[in-house]
């Protein structure tokens, strides 16, 4: 193919779509300027705050929101902070939100460490985490300012580390609280972090129960406002696709649906969703697992994840043993050595265990300890539950061919 034709291909493939309007307002890390059916939740997480946004001795709030995938716990929690931080600078209030996804920042030390250098422009390199954390709190008093940290997916860390958090103020404050929290996980996730100390220092847990039918055709007919041209999706679909999501009361779900089906449009020249482009993208789309949850992987954990999935596709495979996923690991290194010019090396079995259990953690995988035949003893099987092996497969190998030096 010439270079000329390869040109022409490309320019025709970013040209505009006559399909999308703004296509990343359906990608999961948009945040609309509405939030139908969560008036009630923000004004409650909202309220939770007042206190950090007096003039004199602010006192810090730390507040949790829990609920199933998909239900909108993050776009609730950066809609309001954003509110607040705007409601803050029209009061002469200096407070300031700062987010982080632990399936990206995954220690403590991690999230003060970007905290230290983004926000207050002080290189953390050689501080150790309680120095860092007494830094940021001399900082936020140094500049008046209130700082709200959220933690996602906090189930990544460990209780002890987000009450270190939450004690910053006590440890190193001069009678003044500056950082408050809002902790955002998923039901089963929290009730496993949770323990004592923690649940005493939490002000309010804000539940968030998924979305009826009714709710997800509101909410999808905002977004196809946002993304779609006019004429692009008719009422007709969007009832299609809260009745599909209905059954798991996920508006994620929807949206992706709605995001998919809105491509296979573009690739097919239609300018116009058809029923059966919801019906295609829906077989695609798994609402239990989030759909950029791979971005957030290292490089050898894909190389993990992408070996169990390879496993797991071939015929009448359930599930595999840490053993035989090692062993398909090791391949899968050798052969991204050679296909993008690396010069990497397996790790440890022990290393390869700690991805299992990170890959667990993010609902990626599921590992069982189970009874062998005829009282052999107990082995740990993996296996995955929320989407086929064989669409984990090309979703990771689609990944790694895109950025196969993803690190």
């Amino acid at each position: 193919m010439g270079i000329q034709v390869r040109k022409r291909l490309v320019e025709q493939a970013v040209s505009d779509s006559d399909v999308f309007k703004d296509e990343s307002t359906l990608f999961p890390d948009f945040v609309p300027g509405e939030l139908p059916h969560r008036e009630r939740e923000m004004m409650r997480l909202a309220k939770n705050f007042r206190s950090i946004l007096k003039r004199d001795r602010p006192r810090s709030v730390h507040v949790a929101v829990i609920g199933d995938p998909g239900v909108g716990k993050t776009a609730l929690v950066k809609r309001t902070m954003e509110d607040l931080v705007e409601v803050g600078r029209d009061r002469n209030v200096k407070l300031d939100f700062v987010y982080y996804n632990c399936h990206s920042m995954r220690t403590k030390a991690s999230i003060l460490r970007h905290v230290l250098t983004e926000k207050f422009g002080v290189q953390s390199r050689g501080f150790g985490e309680e120095e860092i954390l007494e830094m940021i709190v001399k900082r936020c008093e140094k500049e008046d300012l209130r700082l709200v940290i959220g933690i996602d997916e906090a189930n990544m860390l460990r209780a002890e580390d987000i009450l270190s958090i939450i004690h910053a103020n006590e440890v190193f404050g001069s009678g003044q609280s500056r950082i408050s929290t809002v902790i955002i996980s998923r039901t089963a996730e929290w009730r496993a972090l949770l323990n004592a100390p923690l649940s005493g220092h939490i002000l309010d847990q804000i539940d968030i129960d998924g979305y009826n039918k009714d709710e997800l055709f509101d909410i999808f007919k905002y977004r196809a406002k946002l993304a779609f041209w006019e004429g692009v999706i008719s009422d007709q679909i969007l009832e299609m696709v809260a009745e599909i999501s209905a059954s798991t009361r996920n508006a994620r779900h929807g949206i992706e649906i709605m995001l998919r089906a809105g491509r296979i449009a573009d690739e097919t020249g239609d300018r116009e969703i058809k029923a059966d482009f919801i019906r295609e993208a829906k077989n695609r789309v798994y609402p239990e697992l989030r759909p950029d949850v791979f971005y957030d992987l290292r490089s050898h954990e894909l190389y993990a994840s992408l070996a169990i999935a390879r496993i797991l596709s071939r015929p009448d495979t359930i599930e595999t043993t840490i053993k035989d996923a090692y062993q398909e690991y090791q391949l899968v290194v050798e052969e991204m050595n050679q296909v993008a010019r690396l010069q990497e090396k397996p790790a440890s079995m022990a290393t390869f265990r700690q991805y299992l259990s990170t890959l667990e953690k993010v609902g990626i995988i599921s590992m069982a300890v189970k009874n062998l035949d005829q009282g052999r003893g107990r082995r740990a099987k993996i296996t995955l539950y929320d989407i086929p092996a064989k669409i984990m497969r090309d979703r990771i190998e689609g990944l790694l061919k895109r950025n196969p030096n993803i690190r």
